[in-house]
């Protein structure tokens, strides 16, 4: 029975904290953000004492949008960076190509490199089944050329009905193949 009222903060796919890791960093950082820009702001505020400086609050204002800023810009490029070779690799997918597999650096977010493992285990699976579904439909294609040498040399009935039932064999291993790895995609098996 669900609960009503209480939200769940922690916990895998419940509350607000589901990459936990990832978003506790970035807590963190804001954590510092807060922290160094509180120390800055006090060296303005003495700053501004000692040289009787009016303009304390444009100082201080334009301070934070450049702090801001330059951490903003090299915490995000953890994420950004990561996010555009995810998502060239997946568009190599959807054309087909199973042959990329993006590379993260060893400053990249964890919960990006958990991410790129597992999208690098889709496309060696699909490789794999995309090879064995080629290599299925390259041996029935075989056995058809055969089947079409013994119609053409008038082979006898029974030897020409056995060929024919080895191609419906392959090709109904070549079909099961096929849903399977359908089913396998969609999430269905």
């Amino acid at each position: 029975m669900p609960k009503t009222g209480a939200r769940n903060l922690l916990g895998k796919g419940k509350g607000y904290l589901n990459g936990a890791g990832s978003q506790y960093r970035f807590i963190a950082f804001l954590l510092l953000i807060l922290v160094v820009y509180t120390f800055l702001l006090k060296i303005f505020q003495k700053l501004a004492e000692i040289v009787q400086l009016p303009v304390f609050l444009p100082v201080a204002l334009v301070t934070l949008l450049v702090f801001v800023g330059v951490m903003g810009t090299y915490y995000s490029h953890k994420f950004v960076g990561p996010m555009a070779r995810i998502r060239e690799t997946i568009e190599h997918m959807a054309n087909g190509d199973m042959h990329m597999a993006p590379r993260l650096r060893d400053s990249d977010d964890p919960m990006m490199k958990d991410l790129v493992a597992s999208i690098s285990r889709l496309c060696e699976y699909n490789r794999n089944a995309q090879a064995l579904v080629q290599d299925a439909a390259r041996d029935l294609m075989a056995d058809i050329a055969v089947l079409r040498d013994k119609l053409h040399a008038n082979a006898d009935q029974a030897e020409i009905q056995k060929q024919f039932d080895e191609i419906r064999k392959k090709q109904d291993l070549l079909d099961k193949a096929i849903r399977s790895h359908g089913k396998a995609l969609h999430g269905n098996g």
